[in-house]
């Protein structure tokens, strides 16, 4: 899209209306993003957004060394939800009752009384499933 495209096309807006990028991803995942900016990357504009890193573990340098030396690591897929806040309440539900070192998306949130939701298929995932099992046969 050329800038003469884009300005044209944001005439027909409301000059006082919030701007928000979209970007779809696989699995019919899409992220909305209202902090944006533009920025001149050598001679033309670049529409940016800063994507919502929560439930995602980024390693640096040696962290990465040193974590992989220092336990295994494993993939647990949970599933896909309608959100990513519900993806990352989901992830913290499972790292809170699996007792995983790791930090909580939201540490504040209740996970001892709070039951998951369905993933999008409308079944729960295998893992938060044995979860609320063993919750429900000890109450």
């Amino acid at each position: 899209m050329k800038v003469h495209e884009l300005i044209e096309t944001l005439r027909q807006f409301d000059p006082d209306a919030p701007v928000r990028v979209g970007v779809s991803w696989p699995d019919r995942v899409t992220e909305i993003h209202e902090r944006i900016w533009v920025g001149d990357y050598g001679g033309a504009p670049q529409i940016n957004a800063a994507m919502d890193l929560r439930g995602i573990s980024v390693y640096v340098g040696c962290s990465l060394q040193r974590s992989v030396e220092n336990k295994t690591t494993r993939t647990i897929r949970l599933g896909h939800y309608t959100t990513a806040e519900e993806a990352a309440k989901v992830r913290d539900f499972y790292v809170y009752h699996q007792k995983i070192d790791e930090p909580l998306n939201y540490p504040d949130f209740d996970y001892e009384n709070w039951i998951p939701p369905r993933m999008t298929s409308g079944e729960y995932n295998e893992h938060i499933a044995m979860i609320l099992r063993e919750k429900l046969l000890k109450d």
